[in-house]
């Protein structure tokens, strides 16, 4: 029986069928240079032929079989990543990923990928790296990696082969598959500041730039980001209430973006004692004296409470720096960041008596489960009742 050909709209190649080779072919001319697909169907050939031509618009290898893992994550990092509004540590956590699946797997050809291949990948990863030669190629030396590292490996690995599926470059996605070794090291949970050197920071804080935005923290349990995208609006001090509903996180353009909390459930409002309610009060009289001086320079058209002197969303690096300086001048010994002052609310939380189902809802958590593994430290029996955060640092801290 005679099959005939099939002509496409100018521009998108040809199908027609080949008896000789009892074939379908398609052709297409991509910058310039003809290309040329065959399978046993019509359907098949039409769909390398896409194949074919979407490679191309996404600068990827035009003979789809030829297309590694590492020239995959290469193209998503430089046209999906950019699209998505993600915190500045979010994009670093992909982009150190990606780098670790290319150093161990990234010439294996995306259409054979296993999930054994990964397994195995993820396995000589709980090993101690040792600087070394293979396949022509230098390792990075370092520790192993643990089990959340691994994890977030293989959620970068999932994302970007969710990418490939979507533009038909792979049949499907295999990360799904891949399970966690066994024998993978647990993270020790966050460290956090005891009663003793929460008064210690808070007392080195007095006075500075950012008080407000540490007291808020370490009262309230927020995430940085939480805190730097707080608008003046967000702070009711008729009832006392602080509502946390976005956040603040830099977009892979580089430029500070307000987006969603983390996720839907860190939506909530905050009774917020006494102590957070002055400092803000204390911070909005010297947000008003920078923006007297200065001027027409003044720029602050989302009214947030945490800005440069001219009006400037908050900068993450001045930020960490500034904490920096203020856990030096509190003698508080040892390597803290911001994002622990949150791994210290919830310890003090329970270490007061608070039932952990309420420190979570403090934190806007859902999971309990990874509550108690990373933010709790220190913890004494449940409280029958338990506590309510208002006053709760106040009688511990101040």
């Amino acid at each position: 029986m005679s099959r005939a050909a099939s002509r496409r709209s100018p521009g998108e190649g040809a199908l027609f069928y080949r008896a000789d080779r009892d074939r379908w072919v398609g052709r297409v001319t991509i910058d310039g240079e003809r290309r040329t697909v065959s399978a046993k169907t019509k359907t098949e050939a039409r769909k390398e032929l896409d194949l074919l031509r979407r490679a191309a618009d996404d600068g990827l290898p035009l003979t789809a079989g030829s297309m590694t893992l590492a020239d995959l994550l290469t193209v998503w990092a430089d046209k999906a990543l950019p699209n998505r509004v993600l915190a500045d540590s979010a994009i670093t956590s992909h982009k150190w990923a990606i780098k670790i699946l290319v150093e161990e797997i990234g010439n294996v050809k995306v259409r054979r990928l296993t999930p054994d291949q990964v397994e195995a990948a993820f396995l000589r990863r709980t090993k101690t790296i040792d600087v070394a030669k293979r396949r022509g190629r230098g390792r990075t030396s370092g520790s192993a990696l643990s089990r959340s590292s691994l994890i977030k490996v293989r959620s970068t690995l999932s994302q970007a082969l969710k990418w490939a599926q979507r533009r038909n470059l792979i049949a499907r996605n295999i990360a799904g598959l891949v399970e966690i070794p066994a024998d993978a090291a647990v993270p020790k949970s966050g460290k956090s500041l005891t009663v003793a050197e929460a008064k210690l920071l808070l007392i080195a804080a007095a006075g500075t730039d950012l008080e407000a935005m540490w007291i808020v923290m370490l009262y309230l349990g927020l995430r940085p980001g939480e805190a730097a995208g707080l608008a003046w609006d967000d702070i009711d001090f008729d009832s006392g209430t602080v509502h946390i509903w976005r956040s603040r996180k830099v977009g892979a353009s580089g430029n500070s973006v307000v987006g969603a909390t983390k996720t839907p459930g860190s939506i909530r409002t905050l009774d917020a004692p006494q102590p957070v309610l002055d400092s803000f009060v204390r911070h909005r009289r010297r947000q008003h004296e920078q923006r007297l001086a200065a001027g027409s320079w003044w720029t602050n058209e989302e009214n947030l409470v945490f800005t440069s002197p001219y009006g400037k969303p908050s900068d993450s690096a001045a930020v960490r720096k500034e904490f920096r300086e203020i856990v030096a001048a509190s003698d508080v010994e040892g390597d803290w960041t911001p994002n622990l002052l949150r791994h210290s609310a919830a310890s003090l939380m329970a270490d007061a008596g608070m039932p952990i189902e309420l420190v979570a809802d403090q934190l806007g958590h859902r999971d309990l489960r990874m509550l108690q593994r990373h933010y709790r430290h220190r913890i004494r029996p449940t409280i029958s009742g338990g506590a309510v955060v208002d006053g709760l640092l106040t009688r511990e801290v101040s």
